[in-house]
């Protein structure tokens, strides 16, 4: 039997800016969400380092705690300096995940590129423009791979207050995903969840403290580091910008998510429906939907892990 992994992604500019300041990367078992902030270029230019180095990390193959932290730190220098030159802060939230094996193929589609786990082959890739509501650039994908042809663990990176949910198959013949298992997987570094941690309620958060004042980012003028921990590589998982989740309630997302059996449908679904409630910023949403039959190995890592310690494996084996 085979093991197919699915993935949609789609970013679109919203119904009240003029930029797209977001964006993503979706290959090579790299996923990633960026949300970019600086002024009328920053932002986007900020956005586009940290999915440059990612797609370096992504082409490389190496998947080791290392380097995924180095490519961090090559985004930090850039986007910092760029903010120099601007004079001001360039800066860019990413979260998403990172399969640990991955061996470098070539793109046979041109402007979208995509590389190869052991066994793989494209199956029924689409790149294709969304309708009128949507704007911007879509990009929706399948592919096909030998079973156990990569490790079952991943890596989740995050930094600022873009976000990686996760929620599990559904035990129906009705519905392939179970909207009772949507859990939130990255914390946001923002002053509102500062708050919250603090004993703050929600409600009154949201009233006293605006949603898009990060305490972490990209660029940040004294630096920056990642949260990073190891997951389970199964079920579904969602990355978005706060111009999802900003615009719609957790349940919200999660009954959206579980409506739809295809990751295409539900990034769109999920963009869509972030327009619908106002479309007040760019907004981005990456679907990864696990192999079916890759069972739960349970709760997430501890932060900082890196999978040859927690799994017993040498580096070896997590990178190509």
């Amino acid at each position: 039997m085979n093991e197919v992994i699915a993935v949609g992604a789609l970013t679109d500019i919203g119904m009240r800016r003029t930029t797209n300041q977001d964006a993503f990367l979706a290959e090579r078992g790299v996923y990633v969400v960026c949300d970019g902030m600086g002024g009328e270029t920053g932002g986007e230019r900020a956005s586009a380092i940290a999915v440059e180095e990612f797609a370096r990390l992504a082409a490389a193959g190496e998947r080791t705690r290392a380097a995924i932290d180095a490519a961090v730190q090559r985004a930090q220098r850039r986007a910092r300096a760029l903010g120099g030159e601007l004079g001001g802060i360039a800066g860019t939230t990413i979260s998403g995940i990172v399969l640990p094996q991955w061996d470098a193929g070539t793109d046979p589609h041109g402007a979208q590129p995509d590389a190869h786990m052991p066994g793989l082959v494209i199956d029924d890739w689409d790149a294709t423009q969304p309708g009128a509501a949507l704007d911007d650039s879509t990009l929706t994908g399948e592919w096909q791979a030998a079973r156990g042809g990569w490790a079952a663990p991943c890596y989740v990176v995050n930094i600022g207050d873009s976000r990686t949910y996760h929620m599990e198959r559904a035990d129906s013949a009705v519905m392939a995903w179970d909207a009772r298992t949507f859990t939130q997987l990255t914390h946001d570094h923002s002053s509102r969840q500062e708050a919250i941690d603090a004993g703050m309620g929600e409600a009154e958060s949201g009233r006293r403290i605006a949603r898009n004042v990060i305490t972490r980012c990209i660029g940040a003028p004294h630096g920056t580091h990642a949260d990073v921990f190891v997951a389970p590589a199964h079920g579904r998982f969602i990355m978005c910008s706060d111009g999802c989740h900003g615009e719609l309630e957790d349940a919200t997302i999660a009954s959206i998510a579980a409506a739809h059996n295809d990751a295409a449908g539900a990034a769109r679904a999920l963009v869509q429906a972030s327009l619908d409630a106002g479309g007040s910023d760019n907004v981005t949403v990456v679907v990864v939907d696990m192999p079916a039959d890759r069972a739960a190995l349970g709760a997430r890592g501890e932060d900082d892990e890196d999978l040859g310690d927690v799994h017993g494996l040498d580096d070896a084996t997590v990178q190509t």
